[in-house]
């Protein structure tokens, strides 16, 4: 490789060092980034400064016969390890942008420190011995060890590439490539120097440094344009870093009250400016750290104090202000009101997403039960919040993973004498919270939606189950499926039962769908009642499910088209243990049977109970006393048994 030193071009090094002075002035022109990777982007933006500039002066003193060989292989060698300081500093930026683990952090940082030690060693050398390079008459020339650079800039790009992959499941699919292209223009840049004698290599840097500034480090990102306080986005970046780093810190949430009215009232100009006036004041108050414009009337406050009554003092001078008129430009004097929660970290929240589901659950609390006033996380229930998240996540795992398990309870014949049909229940068995209550995760799943995905899974794992053991060979006539009147009122939802009925090939005598009684859809909508009648049409028949637990109108029983009603175990249990309860279910199966409905007992668990009930006119026993719900392997152990 011939590099002649009067053909050396140096265009590419001034413009490398323009792009990084520009960039500079950019970052600093504005609000400071207060996250803590954009200190590693100022010092990819000097290291590229400082590397351009060695080559310069390398060459230019060289040319004006300032220094010697000695010297101008000293500047040369100074240019090459800061080259790779700026691998290096690229490389560290992505660990610390993509938060990498503490542990593989530590590790990492091991093997580039390595690589320096190694760089550092050949450059401080070769001026002296010429092992990474020589000046040779009028060109350079490789030495024995010049190859290294080449291995160890390598070892550099790799390791940035598997960072970037490692986290690929966090970050968009725009950051991911954007990342990864600008690794490979930065190396692609160094592969032309060394093939092409063209020094590009701090250029190419200087353009991934401008990429990362427009995609990441621009102010602009991080700042709302009304008020221009740090925003929701900036928000996020800040408490990772600190749940990341278990740092303890409080946060205020602050939401001005009826906001939209003062809007309506002054003007939407005017309601901007107390916007401003408002995050101005809270900025200035003593103990606000960093101030966010969370949401359009909302705002945020890191607090590093963790002192609870300091945080409350706090909170207490922001709403105090509040009892004073904000004033507009037009001197209308304006009296608003903000709801204030106060939040500890990592004792309230332990992560950012946490963080704002109890953020967002505690306003919507406060707005209820104590608007304009202060209230504490702690006294919130948050607990409860919390709880319901988790079992909500591992929920969605399941389902996700279909990894829900559908047990059956048998349901015994007094007729036949023997089990003709089942119930399927749910079952939920989570790695970190163990078996969950289907009384507590399916009223979750029916409020936040979920209860359609687990409905489908669960009706498809019923028909293949149906289908798989071939119960229209056994004495099992059908599977009782529990549908969700959430389900229902999805248009055209009986198309997707059919669908997977005919997947599987099973009949529609071989599934009854059960709604519970307390949900009462008397006077359901067009969509509910289509989707029932089309499904009576292909042929399923309903039962009622816990009659008696709910509205126990017979408007219910007369207008929806059920085959069967199951008598709720609390009615059956009670019946046992009052005289009044006793006799009132002995007429409740008195006109069940006089409206010629099928009915189930549920909750039997003795043989007196059976008897009586019997006696009474039950046709159907469900219960401890015939079996408990079981898997489908033991279900069809205990039928196979049976029969």
């Amino acid at each position: 490789m011939n590099i002649t030193l009067h053909g050396w071009n140096l265009t590419f090094d001034y413009a490398a060092m323009l792009i990084c002075i520009l960039l500079l002035i950019w970052y600093f022109d504005k609000k400071r980034i207060p996250i803590d990777v954009s200190a590693f982007f100022v010092k990819f933006i000097i290291s590229i400064f400082l590397c351009a500039l060695s080559e310069v002066m390398a060459v230019e003193l060289a040319r004006m016969n300032v220094i010697g060989e000695l010297g101008f292989n000293l500047l040369m060698s100074l240019y090459s390890f800061l080259a790779s300081i700026i691998s290096v500093v690229y490389a560290s930026f992505l660990m610390v942008y993509l938060r990498v683990e503490k542990k593989h952090q530590r590790r990492i940082r091991f093997f580039l420190d390595t690589v320096l030690v190694l760089t550092f060693i050949i450059d401080i050398l070769t001026p002296f011995t010429q092992i990474g390079f020589y000046f040779y008459g009028d060109s350079y020339e490789v030495g024995a060890f010049g190859g290294f650079y080449a291995l160890l800039s390598l070892s550099t790009i790799v390791t940035s590439i598997g960072v970037v992959l490692k986290k690929r499941a966090e970050i968009s699919n725009a950051k991911a490539v954007m990342l990864i292209v600008s690794v490979l223009f930065g190396s692609s840049m160094f592969v032309v120097q060394l093939a092409f004698t063209i020094s590009l290599l701090t250029f190419g840097f200087a353009l991934v440094a401008l990429t990362l500034y427009n995609y990441i480090f621009n102010p602009a990102i991080y700042l709302d344009n009304l008020t221009n306080l740090y925003n929701k986005d900036c928000m996020r970046e800040c408490l990772n870093i600190r749940f990341d780093n278990h740092n303890e810190f409080s946060i205020l949430f602050i939401a001005m009250d009826d906001f939209k009215y003062i809007n309506k009232t002054f003007g939407v100009d005017n309601g901007d400016n107390l916007l401003i006036q408002v995050g101005n004041y809270i900025r200035q108050v003593d103990g606000a750290e960093l101030v966010f414009e969370y949401g359009s009337d909302q705002f945020a406050v890191i607090c590093q104090e963790t002192d609870e009554d300091k945080i409350y003092a706090m909170a207490e001078t922001i709403q105090a202000r509040f009892k004073h008129p904000w004033y507009t430009d037009s001197t209308v004097g304006a009296m608003m009101s903000a709801s204030i929660c106060c939040f500890k970290c990592p004792e309230d929240a332990s992560n950012y997403g946490n963080l704002i589901e109890i953020m967002d659950y505690s306003m919507a609390m406060v707005k209820k039960t104590n608007k304009g006033g202060i209230s504490k996380a702690s006294e919130l229930e948050v607990d409860k919040l919390r709880s319901e998240k988790e079992i909500e996540k591992a929920v969605k795992l399941a389902i996700d993973r279909e990894e829900l398990m559908v047990y059956y309870q048998p349901i015994f014949s007094i007729e036949k004498n023997k089990y003709n049909s089942a119930e399927a229940l749910v079952r939920i068995n989570d790695e970190q919270l163990g078996w969950i209550s289907p009384e507590i995760f399916i009223p979750l799943a029916e409020k936040n939606g979920l209860i359609i995905s687990m409905g489908n899974l669960i009706f498809k794992m019923v028909c293949q189950f149906i289908r798989d053991n071939n119960l229209a060979e056994t004495d099992i006539e059908y599977i009782e499926v529990n549908i969700s009147p959430v389900q229902l009122q999805q248009p055209d939802y009986y198309k997707k039962i059919i669908e997977i009925m005919e997947k599987y090939d099973v009949k529609p005598s071989q599934i009854n769908i059960e709604i519970t009684e307390t949900a009462n859809m008397v006077g359901a909508s067009d969509v509910v009642n289509n989707n029932i009648e089309k499904l009576v049409e292909y042929g399923l028949t309903f039962s009622l499910d816990d009659y008696g637990s709910g509205y126990s109108n017979l408007d219910y029983i007369n207008h929806m088209p059920f085959h069967i009603i199951k008598i709720d175990k609390f009615i059956v249990w009670d019946a046992f243990e009052n005289i009044k309860a006793g006799i009132t279910l002995e007429y409740t199966i008195k006109m069940l049977n006089a409206l010629q409905y099928m009915i189930v007992a549920e909750g039997v668990e003795t043989e007196e109970q059976k008897d009586q009930l019997a006696n009474i006119g039950c046709h159907y026993m469900q219960g401890w006393y015939y079996s408990k719900a079981v898997s489908d392997k033991e279900f069809m152990q205990l039928i196979n048994k049976a029969s």
